[in-house]
């Protein structure tokens, strides 16, 4: 059973660590890692190849973590006395694949849209409330930073209150954690604007 807990979490990191962001951006012959913020993710691609191509590569992000996850659930894997904890792991592997990518020497995106892809995969409702907020909150702010950390906190309220099991409610948590960390950037930034035009 290890061996293939762990052999679902290879195949989900390797997958997700895939930069869709820069793969899309050298289709359009450009390293979105030398414009914008340098970022790999949908936001930095829609600044620098325009919003059509960003949702292009927000689209293939989140399939590139969404994908795993539910081939782990459809396999041997989620028949197991203990699949959520299995699973759990799976979805933790992905979304590290695309924070610390093996491909680009461990230097990722910040994890949103992979996020998405693995609540969608395990818990839809978690994964539809999270798109909403977000697609919400930037339509209010105009900040993608703001809509992004305004709905990973709704995805992980919502499954920390719900019946959901225990190992999702330990990955939500860790998830949550991991993009409050990868945006600290934004938000020193934020509290920088704020404090300027105050």
């Amino acid at each position: 059973m290890a061996l293939s807990v762990f052999g679902w979490c290879l195949f989900a990191y390797l997958i997700a660590a895939i930069p869709m962001g820069v793969v899309v951006g050298y289709l359009r012959g450009v390293d979105i890692r030398q414009l914008g913020s340098g970022n790999i993710g949908a936001t930095n691609a829609s600044r620098v190849l325009g919003a059509k191509w960003g949702l292009v590569v927000f689209v293939l992000d989140v399939l590139k973590a969404y994908l795993p996850v539910r081939m782990a659930m459809e396999s041997s894997l989620g028949d197991l006395p203990d699949a959520p904890s299995a699973l759990a792991w799976v979805g933790l592997a992905a979304t590290l694949g695309h924070i610390f990518p093996v491909y680009l020497g461990f230097r990722g995106g910040k994890g949103v849209a992979c996020a998405l892809g693995v609540f969608s995969a395990l818990l839809p409702l978690a994964g539809l409330l999270a798109a909403v907020i977000y697609v919400q909150t930037l339509a209010l702010t105009r900040v993608s930073a703001i809509g992004s950390l305004t709905a990973v906190n709704a995805a992980a309220l919502h499954i920390l209150i719900t019946d959901a099991p225990p190992a999702y409610k330990g990955l939500v948590v860790a998830i949550a954690a991991l993009i409050w960390v990868r945006h600290r950037g934004n938000l020193r930034e934020l509290a920088r604007s704020r404090k300027a035009s105050s």
